[in-house]
């Protein structure tokens, strides 16, 4: 480099550090004039352009200088960062591992790297290129909080709370991370602490409309509508156009009876915002209240748009949509006689086993869950992956899963039992003498697994009107997973339901499984009778607490869609709401019936689906 290049080179960096990036820009110019391959020069004019958003001069000029110089790991890693901010998450990640194999330390490489593999909906690797950049600078602030954001993803909460926290020693005065914390305790359960954590949010910074807006969903989902209310006003005032704040507020306004105020929001609403999340769930949200006016051809048009919405998503595209039809069809051809027969005896139990709460989503487990959590002898654990966990430690077994399950000696046995039980209490903490009951509906799969496990378990097995049942999931807004995608369509939710239920009554055929089914027409005509047959199955001494559940459940963070109902008295409105969208249910119905007269819903049951059922039957 000539002395003349050289010192414009030095005054252009300056310049750049110094924040005068105009004339930083008209120095780099200035040395590709005489030497136009001079790398630093194009790779700093290129970082100036990408601040500017002009990414594609931004990416010639980076390009060039890696052209320039291959050795240099800045320049690969920086090309990464444009290619992020052009939305090409995959050549981004190309790009950030170039620059690793020229610098495998290299927090920022690291840190991006995890940027990208996030953006391609790969959590777990990203939380792995996270945990190297910490690990080659402790203090990287932007890596810890980058991490939490990933383990959130993972359903780590409590994992991600505390690289949250690490980035907060770093930056205490970082509103988004009090934001993001805010999120990750929310998820955790921490229903004061994520309130906090919002609140000191807005205070550093109050141009920013998401911090009020995740502060009235989170008081939102707590029941405390009027304070929502203000929350999602304090966030429109910054923004007008916040989706999430438009949604909460007419949300609110809803469960407030406004039905008209919240029809006017959601009708004044940008109707094509850029995010499908977000365009989803406004879609569902006009479907409740159009179900609420009794508008029911205008809600079914709104939850098949915001269904289609949600199907669209990145995740919900990535989403392995046959992994749960291939494991029912899987579990049904294994699971006959001649192959329990061979079955390993298994150890005596060391400690009692749980009680699994299972039906299908929207039977009514969540109902179940808090009259039975407010019984003081019994601890519910709300859909967590405690069972999930055990599967894939089989499934990695040479025979895989659910053929393992045969060959397990005692020791193997005891190994998996005592993994359920850490991740019980990994999420629940010490139980203090109650018993467990694992609230998870589609654990109804893995009833096999259950018996395998805990041959004594007793299971209590939410029913509910296969149409309503069907119904009620097609109206949710699912967070998309290998289960939730296939409730995109109310033909697909049917379809996924009998694929559910089917191989519970094959269990009940081959499996001697000591099983309780509670009919949710049955709970919400009579809770106290319902409540002491649960009981009495259970062995529990009757409790009056199980009749004040809902004051029970404002006390819980609820993480289903059932958060607002479960904290209202029993009501009867939700039986037979099918039949207000008997004209969707043509192609449905043949679908159900083998359902509807197997559970007592056909002719042959009580009228009005309202029969009861004893122990052991379904």
């Amino acid at each position: 480099m000539s002395k003349p290049v050289a010192r414009l080179l030095a005054e252009a960096l300056a310049h750049h550090r110094d924040g005068r990036l105009d004339r930083a820009d008209a120095l780099y110019r200035h040395v590709l004039r005489a030497d136009p391959r001079q790398p630093d020069a194009l790779h700093l004019s290129g970082l100036i352009a990408h601040g500017r958003g002009d990414e594609t001069r931004a990416r010639s000029l980076i390009e060039t200088a890696i052209a320039a110089d291959p050795r240099a790991p800045a320049y690969p890693n920086s090309l990464g960062v444009v290619l992020l901010a052009l939305d090409r998450p995959g050549e981004a990640e190309h790009w950030f591992r170039r620059a690793l194999a020229l610098d495998p330390v290299y927090p920022e490489a690291l840190n991006n790297l995890g940027n990208a593999l996030q953006q391609q909906d790969r959590p777990d690797e990203a939380v792995e290129a996270y945990d190297r950049a910490t690990e080659a600078r402790p203090d990287y602030a932007e890596a810890w909080c980058n991490r939490g954001r990933a383990l959130h993803l993972t359903e780590r909460p409590r994992d991600a709370v505390a690289s949250f926290r690490r980035a907060l020693a770093l930056r205490g005065d970082w509103s988004k991370a009090h934001r993001y914390l805010g999120d990750a305790l929310a998820a955790a359960g921490d229903r004061d602490g994520a309130e906090a954590a919002y609140r000191r949010a807005i205070d550093l910074d109050g141009r920013d409309s998401e911090a009020p807006a995740a502060l009235a969903g989170l008081l939102e989902r707590s029941n405390r509508l009027e304070d929502a209310l203000v929350a999602a006003h304090q966030a429109l005032r910054l923004d007008a156009g916040d989706v999430r704040a438009t949604v909460t507020a007419a949300r609110c306004e809803r469960r407030l009876g406004r039905l008209e105020d919240a029809r006017r929001r959601l009708d004044a609403l940008d109707p094509m915002p850029a995010d499908l999340t977000t365009r989803a769930y406004a879609a569902f949200e006009r479907g409740q209240v159009c179900d609420r006016l009794g508008e029911y051809e205008a809600a079914y048009a709104a939850f098949v748009a915001g269904n289609d919405l949600l199907a669209a998503t990145p995740a919900a595209r990535h989403v392995d949509r046959a992994f749960f039809p291939d494991l029912i069809a899987r579990l049904q051809h294994r699971v006959q006689p001649d192959w329990l027969a061979r079955w390993t005896p298994p150890p005596p139990p060391d400690r009692p086993p749980p009680v699994f709460l299972i039906g299908f989503p929207r039977s009514g487990t969540t109902l179940l869950d808090q009259i039975l959590d407010a019984h003081p002898a019994l601890r519910t654990m709300e859909e967590r992956d405690a069972l999930d966990q055990v599967r894939r430690a089989v499934a990695r077994m040479p025979d895989g899963y659910p053929d393992a399950l045969a060959d397990l000696d005692a020791g193997a046995l005891t190994d998996l039992r005592r993994l359920y039980f850490a991740e019980v209490e990994r999420h629940l903490g010490p139980a203090d003498g109650r018993t467990v009951v694992d609230k998870m509906p589609l654990n109804t799969i893995d009833g096999v697994l259950i018996h395998r496990l805990f041959p004594d378990a007793r299971l209590i097995v939410a029913l509910r009107h296969p149409h309503d049942v069907v119904l009620s999931g097609f109206m949710q807004a699912m967070q998309p997973n290998g289960a939730m995608v296939l409730f995109d369509s109310l033909a697909g939710t049917a379809a996924f339901y009998a694929q559910v239920m089917g191989l519970w009554l094959h269990y009940r055929s081959v499996l001697p499984i000591e099983a309780h089914p509670v009919r949710y027409e049955d709970l919400v005509a009579d809770l106290p009778g319902q409540a002491a047959r649960i009981l009495q199955f259970l062995g529990v001494a009757w409790d009056d607490a199980v009749l004040e559940f809902a004051e029970h459940a404002r006390t819980r963070a609820i993480a289903t869609p059932s958060y607002h109902q479960v904290v209202q008295p029993i009501y009867r409105h939700a039986v037979q709401r099918w039949r207000n969208y008997a004209f969707a249910f043509g192609a449905v119905a043949p679908i159900l019936r083998p359902f509807v007269d197997a559970f007592g819903y056909g002719p042959g049951g009580a009228a009005g689906g309202a029969a009861g059922g004893e122990a052991g039957g379904s």
